[in-house]
């Protein structure tokens, strides 16, 4: 993917709105909102943008709804893979999404919320051939959506189509995509980042005393963002809770070297591209800043569901509550009916 440098006045203007923007995602989403790698000829084209037309009523939990149109939502995707990122010419399975996470503002209330999604979450996935056409739907873990495909756009948008399918046909109006490799450089960038181990890493990285405060090496980012099977309860929702943490250490880290040096994003950018795939331009990404810039933040909503291990692969699964996905569902992307 061809690099993009800023002139000083765009690296300025880029370097105000990156505070904003970094609280906001989950680790391996955060930098890439200021920093753009701007594919304005690659958005999506699968209709999910257009899922539910204004007269459209969606009943749930038994009651009528329509979409809020004052909603804006954008997808970020971690993905479980390692180097510069290229189109597979076939899919092999690899390149799951570790890390799903939605950002929801509603622009009427000037307010925004984050949504985190179980990776493992047992949803209806579409299987793609490998020129893209569409083969079958399944019910499976959520995170096979970016695995089907080619690992750039036709995965992303398989993964967008996945989440929004998910929640009642939400319109999605952009993704950012990065893969395990740029966690190293987003710690690298910071000069390591300050956690709490509160999980067993003997297994996995022991170096990570359970109840030591330390400042993560970029190796030990990577096992303590990424890993999960040998680590604490071996669950998504515990590597879920380390991924939170760290992302509400890195962005003090971020905010107080962008205000000490604005050219830092283009450092920024240029380590990070090449781990990078997006359907927003500089200029979508810089107005989403704006409006957290204006914005007050809500925190976090969460799908109830159970855990299990499935009988026939022994991979995890988590089945979602149909109360609370319904209650999520109304209270950040639906308005109820007037009778």
């Amino acid at each position: 993917m061809a690099k993009k440098y800023y002139s000083r006045s765009e690296k300025e203007k880029l370097a105000k709105k990156l505070a904003a923007v970094v609280a906001v995602f989950v680790i391996v989403c955060t930098a890439t909102v200021v920093i753009g790698h701007i594919v304005d000829n690659q958005k999506m084209n699968t209709g999910q943008k257009d899922a539910a037309a204004a007269s459209d009523i969606v009943t749930i939990n038994g009651v009528k709804c329509k979409p809020n149109w004052d909603v804006q939502t954008y997808l970020f995707i971690g993905e479980d893979d390692r180097g510069v990122k290229t189109r597979k010419t076939e899919s092999d399975g690899t390149g799951q999404s570790d890390v799903l996470e939605l950002l929801v503002i509603d622009t009427k209330k000037n307010t925004y919320h984050k949504l985190p999604i179980n990776r493992d979450t047992i949803t209806d996935v579409k299987s793609l051939d490998d020129d893209g056409s569409y083969l079958a739907t399944t019910k499976t873990q959520i995170a096979l959506a970016h695995a089907k495909g080619d690992g750039m756009e036709l995965s992303c948008e398989n993964t967008v189509d996945a989440v929004s399918n998910m929640l009642y046909g939400i319109r999605i109006e952009g993704y950012i995509s990065l893969n395990m490799d740029s966690i190293k450089i987003l710690n690298h960038l910071a000069g390591g980042v300050p956690v709490t181990i509160e999980d067993d890493f003997s297994q996995s990285d022991p170096s990570l005393v359970m109840g030591q405060n330390i400042t993560l090496t970029d190796d030990q980012a990577m096992h303590y963002v990424h890993d999960r099977m040998n680590v604490g309860d071996g669950t998504n929702e515990c590597r879920m809770r380390r991924q939170k943490a760290y992302v509400d250490a890195l962005f003090p880290l971020y905010k107080a070297k962008l205000q000490a040096d604005s050219g830092f994003i283009n450092e920024f950018y240029n380590d990070l591209s090449d781990y990078m795939v997006t359907d927003m331009s500089v200029g979508e990404m810089g107005n989403v800043a704006n409006m957290i810039m204006n914005s007050e933040d809500k925190g976090e909503l969460s799908i109830k569901g159970t855990n299990a291990i499935a009988e026939d692969d022994g991979f995890n699964e988590f089945t979602m509550d149909e109360t609370s996905r319904g209650e999520v569902a109304m209270e950040l992307f639906f308005n109820k009916v007037e009778k």
